[in-house]
């Protein structure tokens, strides 16, 4: 009786502290896409990203959950982090083979802005590729608001 309850307080504590170590709870550095020229002056919620060049970080967190995120950087400084990455399915998703020979699906990570001028709106669109060892296969969109 003592060993059993012993044995599950030791289980307790080792699962508190794995949850809680650094290496869980990481945000993953999937690419990074240094001096990309914005043409507008973006906005996330009560942050102003100024136009011009910047250095876009795609993140993701977690193996399981695909939690993606948007880190943009001025200057070598931190403007913001963005945590709603909406993940956009391929027509083959799911069938490795298939999406191995899709032609649309780049061998390498890609970058795409994108904008409609009727919302005012401005997607980032980030394909992480065939070939990424981290995270192949992905593609995420970030909306953010603009301004001329």
């Amino acid at each position: 009786m003592i060993i059993k309850r012993n044995l599950a307080i030791l289980l307790g504590i080792l699962l508190i502290l794995f949850l809680s170590s650094p290496s869980f709870a990481q945000l993953q550095e999937l690419h990074e896409f240094k001096g990309v020229k914005i043409p507008w002056t973006l906005k996330y919620e009560d942050v102003v990203i100024e136009k011009g060049k910047c250095d876009l970080i795609f993140l993701r967190h977690g193996t399981f959950t695909g939690n993606f995120y948007l880190k943009v950087k001025k200057r070598g400084k931190t403007i913001c982090l963005i945590p709603k990455g909406e993940r956009v399915r391929y027509k083959n998703q799911g069938i490795l083979v298939a999406l191995q020979n899709d032609p649309e699906i780049p061998k390498n990570a890609k970058l795409q802005i994108k904008r409609n001028p009727a919302l005012k709106i401005v997607y980032i669109i980030f394909e992480s590729g065939k070939h990424t060892q981290i995270c192949p296969f992905h593609k995420v969109r970030f909306k953010l608001k603009y301004e001329d």
